[in-house]
């Protein structure tokens, strides 16, 4: 077989297991782990029943995978703005920014995160996962808390429970708005901000 065809045989089975990751997402998302079956996922993506095997063993593993991308996106989303350039509320500001942008179309990937950090019902596994990488974020979000304190950006309280206070809101906003989807612009990122910037020394 040439390079050639192996190549295209490669796109055709990438793009199979997206269509599957994909029907997972929202499958999941929709009925919760308990309540999803293969065949729901298999329905979804409008693929034949066995072509499932040749991807994931199981169910369990169909949601491992997405556990893991829902949690190591939203840990690089973050690790990329701690380490961008800008003033410590620039970076926070424009990482909010990016994560309500992304709402709707992650929409899915969150209500699993949710779900993992919720139900008795997923694999352990992906409960560890969550455990390792929400630690990973919140000791990043700590430290640009704790730069933005010293450079007189934001308010002077425990940094660590202000990265606490800051993901809860986000959580809490990223949910109204996927249960409201007329209310996609509320609030705005100012709004959520203000409850941890210094407003005498930075201009929103």
């Amino acid at each position: 077989m040439s390079p050639r065809v192996d190549e295209q045989n490669q796109q055709i089975r990438d793009k199979r297991k997206q269509q599957l990751l994909a029907a997972g997402a929202k499958v999941f998302g929709e009925r919760g782990y308990a309540g999803t079956k293969v065949s729901d996922i298999v329905g979804e993506a409008q693929l034949s029943h066995g072509l499932i095997y040749h991807y994931f063993s199981s169910k369990e593993d169909i949601y491992m995978e997405l556990a893991k991308m829902a949690f190591t996106t939203s840990y690089d989303t973050i690790h990329q703005a701690v380490n961008s350039n800008g003033s410590p509320y620039e970076r926070l500001k424009a990482m909010t920014e990016e994560i309500l942008a992304h709402t709707r179309e992650s929409g899915y990937f969150f209500l699993i995160a949710l779900q993992t950090n919720t139900s008795k019902t997923v694999p352990e596994q992906a409960s560890a996962i969550s455990a390792e990488y929400s630690a990973k974020s919140l000791k990043l979000l700590t430290h640009l808390f704790q730069q933005g304190q010293k450079h007189g950006e934001f308010i002077k309280a425990d940094p660590s429970q202000q990265a606490l206070m800051y993901t809860s809101m986000l959580n809490g906003v990223v949910f109204t708005r996927l249960t409201y989807p007329s209310l996609e612009r509320f609030p705005q990122v100012d709004q959520i901000l203000r409850a941890f910037i210094n407003t005498s020394s930075v201009k929103e």
